[in-house]
């Protein structure tokens, strides 16, 4: 699209010249093919004048912006007024931008975007009230820690050295099994009676072990990092202990996959030991004991009433964003990305969905029933003449690699949560963050994918929202393919995938289920970006110039 947009801005600085040259007889001039493609694309209308509102009341067109510059009321402002019926913003309604480093809240930006919009004639929807990311964790983990309470290891008394390693073991298996070929890190802290070398086998079945290079313990609390390779699909770590003799402590265990996710469920021994084992025939205990070097200690925090906290952690900040939208804004996420993509019928949890130093697993806390405690505190907080609109908001449902496991593993636990005949979910919030792709099989696949989500969305007889749509490409080998590469057929590719995606949101989703469509990527992602960074993914380029992909979703919206 650089090359169309740069023979735009020649084409115009030529058209001053070429009135005076047409007067001229026997001469004439044609416009270049790109200009006249372009000229198209701009005769088509804003986005929300293709939906038909009598045959679809209740849709909504909206688009994704960012709340600073959108305040400015300049020319996103005028763009979304033009195009949209509904605002949400990228990351200014989450908790992390509303909620400083020592709890308090700051609702500025919230406030000014919700009173620009109103301003503007659109709706605001708020995205999202309670998630795992972009959360201030120190914050939240400070309110749940007792600076009181005895820091627990892992503790083996070992006794005299045995003759061979394998004579004391000591076994734990990660969350998931680990990939042949992939780099792996053993992270841990370690201390023992005596300095000694210890060493790690990692298994696959009983005939499929090799051991990593040993480390070294001393008598002081040491931090160890080991990476190593896998050679076969890893089952289990065993630690070879045998011709340790003395006591060995053992703490903040972690098994870092190549992204960063740590495999090892329970390496803190903060409650027990549970996940780790030995030989049946093995004399020594395994236990948790205070950590022998803590200074002070004691004490410590109940479960019940670190949930209490919490509790009041989380009504604070869904109760601040109420008062901050005064009424204004009548629908929200108010559990966004729930589903673990290991385990698509279960919730996401701490280490085997990511990092607790980055992220913070309300679930992890609050258990299972968490959603319901977020939807009765959105639904207290709220103005008693707002009758709310709750969704839960998850990425992959359309997924063809699982066969859209992850919607039904949602649709389950929505069933669960309601099934205390208090809770009521409005509906399911669909991000759609999609490819499409040059292979046509995996194209036709994504497709038959998308068709099927939408199919078991409206099963439901809940409201559907597509939320987060985007668009980038691939090419048959499955690769990402950058803006400037994109070529003209590409782009009508995309175009018609648009308008594939519309239509049948419309046609298969029954007009009293359909909350709407959200446009995530009004423009192409820039290099550098922290999301799709250098992906085709507007509808609009760079420069605010109209793509294919616009008319695309217009023909969609028609639905001629």
């Amino acid at each position: 699209m650089k090359v169309l947009n740069s023979l735009l801005y020649v084409a115009a600085g030529l058209s001053l010249t070429a009135c005076a040259d047409q007067d001229i007889p026997g001469f004439t001039t044609d416009e270049p093919a790109e200009v006249i493609a372009q000229d198209e694309i701009n005769s088509y209308g804003t986005l929300k004048s293709y939906v038909n509102r009598d045959k679809y009341p209740q849709f909504v067109m909206a688009g994704a912006v960012n709340a600073e510059q959108f305040n400015q009321v300049g020319q996103l402002y005028s763009l979304a007024k033009a195009n949209y019926d509904e605002v949400v913003t990228g990351n200014a309604f989450k908790y992390a931008s509303v909620v400083g480093s020592d709890g308090t809240l700051n609702t500025a930006t919230v406030e000014s975007f919700v009173n620009n919009a109103t301003n503007a004639g659109l709706t605001v929807f708020g995205h999202t009230l309670c998630w795992h990311s972009q959360q201030q964790v120190a914050y939240l983990n400070s309110l749940i820690t007792d600076p009181n309470a005895t820091k627990h290891v892992l503790y083996i008394h070992m006794g005299e050295p045995k003759t061979n390693n394998w004579d004391r073991e000591l076994y734990v298996n990660p969350t998931t099994e680990l990939q042949s070929g992939k780099t792996y890190t053993l992270k841990l802290r370690v201390k023992t009676s005596a300095a000694c070398d210890v060493t790690v086998w990692p298994q696959g079945d009983a005939t499929q072990y090799w051991p990593t290079p040993s480390f070294k313990s001393t008598t002081e609390w040491t931090t160890v990092a080991q990476a190593f390779e896998a050679k076969s699909a890893l089952k289990q770590l065993r630690f070879e202990l045998g011709t340790l003799g003395g006591d060995i402590w053992m703490d903040d265990v972690q098994l870092l996959d190549p992204d960063g996710n740590n495999l090892i469920a329970n390496g803190t021994f903060e409650e027990n030991a549970d996940g780790w084992t030995k030989p049946s025939w093995h004399e020594y205990e395994i236990k948790t004991v205070a950590d022998p070097d803590q200074e002070g200690g004691g004490g410590g925090m109940t479960e019940e009433v670190k949930k209490d906290t919490l509790t009041w952690a989380l009504n604070n900040f869904i109760s601040g964003m109420m008062k901050a939208c005064n009424g204004k804004v009548k629908a929200w996420d108010v559990v966004n990305e729930p589903m673990s993509d290991a385990a698509p019928a279960e919730l996401k949890t701490a280490g085997r969905d990511g990092d607790p130093k980055k992220c913070f697993f309300w679930q992890d806390h609050l258990g299972k029933d968490y959603a319901r405690l977020a939807v009765k505190l959105a639904r207290k907080a709220a103005s008693d003449s707002v009758q709310l609109k709750l969704f839960i908001n998850d990425y992959n449902l359309e997924a063809a690699y699982n066969k859209n496991a992850k919607l039904q593993g949602l649709i389950d636990m929505i069933k669960y949560w309601e099934s205390d005949g208090v809770t009521k979910i409005d509906g399911i919030g669909s991000q759609m963050h999609v490819t499409y792709s040059m292979n046509p099989k995996t194209q036709a696949a994504n497709e038959e994918a998308y068709v099927n989500h939408l199919k078991m969305m409206a099963a439901t007889g809940k409201l559907v929202r597509i939320s987060e749509l985007d668009m980038g490409i691939a090419d048959a080998e499955g690769n990402t393919i950058n803006t400037a590469d994109v070529t003209e057929e590409q782009q009508q590719l995309m175009a018609q995938y648009y308008k594939f995606i519309v239509s049948r949101y419309f046609e298969i989703i029954p007009a009293n289920q359909q909350y709407g469509i959200c446009n995530w990527g009004l423009q192409d992602s820039p290099k550098g970006s922290g999301w799709r960074a250098d992906e085709p993914i507007g509808l609009w380029d760079a420069n605010w110039v109209r793509k294919p992909a616009y008319v695309g979703f217009c023909e969609g919206l028609k639905q001629e």
